[in-house]
This record gives structure tokens, C-alpha cells and sequence, in this order.
């Protein structure tokens, strides 16, 4: 996960207290490692009457990612064509490998396909890693999802496949961080559609934000009990 500079919050307290200086890096949202792929932003196409996200999470021995479908009734992903992805750094491409580690409703494993600028949805952006099934599947229907877990080179983490942008030269759409190819759109009619990936940073981390709620109140007590020793008037002697 992404993070940003650490916040600093210092509060100056009597020599007795020693001071207190809190030094918070703050995360940024938990949610900034999942990408949308919402009707909102089909570029090419009829768009789809629901959505899709991919997850990534840092997790023991790599990156976990857990693709989920909430697509229309009777819409599903193009199986030769079906998630396009960036990675930020290529060096690790030819180190990647996908395992289907859980599911539900759609147990076949994908072919990934990785190369660097190697793959061009709808002869717009070039991106680094294609995500194909059989011909005959119909992927990703409403519903169904798989988990993934991703190894590679050291240094991998969740953010690499949410930071990297398609190369675009010329004229397209992008760039663009992901995407995918629905087909039967809207809700099981006759089209489809390419719809772009963004980044979804609409729920803060609990942690962070309750760590930072912590540390203001403790701040807040500490000022509160120094103003007070301050402002005790002295003891006669």
C-alpha cells in the first residue's frame, strides 16, 4: 500500500512530561489499492449495466489479488480478451506468476500473458499483462469471482499494478491503469464495451484514522493537564 510522508504532530509539555512528539505515517486509504471498472468509464462501446473491481492486498509471500464481478444479468467478460493490467516497474514482468487460490461460481484458471507494452485493448494504450480464458467460457458473470495469488521478484507489492499507466503513444483514449472487454451489454443485450480501470480511494483505513483520532486525544489531555498546572495559583508556605 501507498504511503504518504509521515505527519508529525508535536506538542510542547513540562520537562516532567518530557514532552510528547507523535510521528504518524499516515496510510493512504485501505481502498487505494482497488481499481473500479464502472460504466462511468467506458471509453469505447455500448456500457455495461454493472461494474467490476480488482483488489490487491500485500500478503504473506506476495500480492493477492481478488477480481469480483457485478455485472449486469446476462453480461460477462470477453474470455480472449478479458482483464488487461499495468505493472509500474516491467523489471519484474518476466518474474510473475498467477495461481487461482479460491473462487466462486468460476473455478478456470486464466492463461496470463505478460510483456512489457505487449497487449493494446481496442488499439488504444499499450499495457503489460492479459488475463485470457477459453473460448467458450463466459467470464465473469454476475456474481462469480476468483482470488490470485501473485509472486515474483523481491519488492513486489500491491501498489505496482495500481500506479503503472498504458503507454499511449499518439492518439487513444488512455492512458489508462487497467481494463476490461464485456461483452452482452447493457444487462444482456447486444454490445460491448471497453471500460477503463481508477483507482477507488472512497473509505479511509480504520487503523490510520483511528490512530490519529488516538493521538490528538492524547495531545489534547496532555495541553489540558499542563494549562492547568499552569494556571494553579501557588501553595502558601
Amino acid at each position: 500500500m501507498r504511503k504518504l510522508a509521515p505527519i508529525c504532530l508535536t506538542q510542547h509539555l513540562p520537562a516532567r512530561l518530557g514532552g510528547l512528539i507523535l510521528c504518524l505515517s499516515m496510510a493512504v486509504v485501505a481502498s487505494a489499492d482497488t481499481l473500479n471498472f464502472d460504466p462511468a468509464n467506458t471509453w469505447s462501446g455500448t456500457a455495461p449495466g454493472g461494474s467490476l473491481s480488482a483488489a490487491f492486498t500485500d500478503v504473506a509471500g506476495g500480492v493477492q489479488l481478488v477480481i469480483d464481478s457485478n455485472l449486469g444479468a446476462g453480461e460477462n467478460l470477453d474470455p480472449n480478451k478479458a482483464l488487461y493490467l499495468n505493472i509500474s516497474d516491467s523489471s519484474l514482468l518476466s518474474t510473475l506468476a498467477f495461481t487461482l487460490t479460491a473462487n466462486t461460481g468460476f473455478s478456470q484458471a486464466a492463461t496470463v500473458l505478460t510483456g512489457e507494452n505487449a497487449y493494446r485493448p481496442d488499439g488504444d494504450g499499450y499495457m503489460d499483462i492479459l488475463f485470457t480464458y477459453d473460448s467458450a467460457t463466459k467470464a465473469f458473470t454476475n456474481g462469480e469471482s476468483q482470488t490470485y495469488l501473485i509472486t515474483g521478484g523481491a519488492g513486489l507489492v500491491a501498489s505496482d499494478f495500481t500506479t503503472g499507466w498504458s503507454y499511449c503513444p499518439g492518439n487513444c483514449n488512455g492512458p489508462h491503469l487497467a481494463a476490461v472487454h464485456v461483452q452482452n451489454t447493457p444487462n444482456g443485450g447486444g454490445g460491448s464495451a471497453w471500460v477503463g480501470g481508477t483507482v477507488d480511494t472512497s473509505v479511509p483505513e480504520p487503523s490510520s484514522t483511528g490512530l490519529l483520532f488516538s493521538a490528538l486525544a492524547v495531545i489534547g489531555l496532555g495541553g489540558r493537564r499542563w494549562a492547568g498546572s499552569k494556571l494553579a495559583p501557588a501553595r502558601l508556605q
